[in-house]
């Protein structure tokens, strides 16, 4: 069966949603912003079936509520009803590409249900979309979590080659899962590279001897073997 186009489902259920809001009363509704309130307070007090309650209501109200749509997933998530959460997220993703924290809850989600071509679909459309080493390391964690270690290999490679070089973390990350999957030349690389940016960073350095390096000018000379 081909995997889901996440963002095709999201752009139909979101379709669905505002058809429906136009059926639904307001004559004796609670104010929407008192509604808000309840389910900031109930979120903020890790109360996740009250939460999801109110916001589920807001969303109802306006399916284009972003904010409550993405706060539905998260109490939905943590409350263990994954589907909600995934419907909700989906929404969120649509109606906010852009926002990382959305695309990071809904991945987990799609983990979580072990939806496996819907996840490496919709990561790997975000990564090619949003082109930052960011997403291409996340497809890569999940690629090697799925045990795909062609796709986290292609993955971390293009992580380092799309990443400016303003900082280390990318490159850590990258050396990390790099040597979980045996990859120590894919590591030194990256580390290597992460040391032409901060020589005096102390966790390069540890990275470094850890895999038996030197830090120093001439490693510098071996980067490229």
């Amino acid at each position: 069966m081909p995997p889901v186009n996440v963002h095709h489902q999201s752009t139909l259920i979101l379709a669905a949603l505002l058809l429906g809001s136009t059926m639904v009363g307001c004559s004796t509704r609670v104010p929407s912003e008192a509604l808000r309130r309840k389910g900031d307070l109930a979120l903020s007090i890790a109360d996740w079936p009250a939460a999801a309650e109110s916001y589920a209501e807001l969303t109802r109200r306006d399916p284009t509520d972003w904010k409550s749509q993405a706060n539905l997933g998260r109490a939905a998530l943590e409350a263990g009803d994954l589907n909600t959460a995934r419907q909700a997220f989906e929404i969120a993703a649509a109606l906010r590409p852009a926002d990382n924290a959305i695309a990071r809850d809904l991945a987990d989600t799609l983990e979580q249900q072990e939806a496996w071509d819907d996840l490496f679909a919709y990561l790997r459309d975000r990564a090619n979309t949003t082109s930052t080493a960011e997403d291409w390391l996340r497809l890569a964690r999940v690629a090697i979590e799925a045990d795909d270690p062609d796709t986290a290999r292609e993955s971390i490679r293009t992580a380092l080659a799309v990443d400016a070089g303003t900082s280390v973390g990318p490159y850590l990350r990258a050396a990390r899962l790099a040597r979980r999957l045996g990859d120590e030349q894919d590591a030194f690389r990256a580390l290597a590279l992460a040391w032409d940016i901060a020589p005096h960073d102390p966790d390069v350095g540890n990275a470094l001897r850890d895999l038996g390096v030197v830090p120093g000018p001439t490693m510098r000379l071996t980067t490229g073997e």
